[in-house]
């Protein structure tokens, strides 16, 4: 039996043939994402979802026989290599890593919400509250030092510090 018969050529293939495919690029693509290291694919920014986008597109054709499986996993592994290479480079350069990723940015500074800072994030004040509500199951902001859009575009809440919670309770008590 040869490869062909296991695998089929083009897209004219077998239900079972698709199948084996599909387990082979499984395999295939675990391995490679093992190889690509535990960062990789786990910040979710636009680099690391750009990749996996294109990944899956790649190795799709390889499934349905749109594309040879050796040329779809040699292109698979050269995306992979690209986002280790890239994702090494930016570990060791703050201006790629700033290129690639972006900047967080904050939206709560000195107690005052940064509307402009909101727009550039495209976050509207209900967004903020949905996130507040979720995030701290509360709808205030009275106990939060700042709130920050990380580079992945997750909301992250600050809490103040228990010394600077009480002396800001106690000074709204005074009044």
């Amino acid at each position: 039996m040869q490869f062909s018969d296991w695998f089929g050529r083009g897209n004219d293939l077998t239900w079972y043939q698709m199948a084996l495919r599909a387990a082979v690029i499984f395999f295939a693509a675990w391995v490679m994402l093992r190889g690509a290291g535990r960062r990789a694919f786990s910040q979710q920014t636009a680099f690391d979802l750009c990749i996996i986008l294109l990944l899956g597109a790649v190795l799709s054709r390889a499934i349905v026989g749109a594309s040879p499986m050796g040329a779809t996993l040699a292109a698979a592994l050269m995306l992979v290599s690209l986002h280790r290479l890239l994702g090494w480079l930016a570990s060791r350069h703050p201006w790629l890593d700033r290129a690639m990723g972006g900047t967080a940015i904050d939206l709560l500074k000195h107690g005052n919400l940064d509307r402009s800072a909101m727009q550039r994030s495209m976050l509207s004040e209900e967004d903020l509250a949905a996130n507040i509500r979720a995030s701290l199951q509360s709808d205030s902001l009275a106990d939060v030092e700042r709130i920050v859009v990380e580079r992945n575009g997750k909301v992250t809440f600050v809490k103040r510090g228990k010394e600077k919670s009480e002396d800001k309770a106690a000074a709204s008590g005074a009044q």
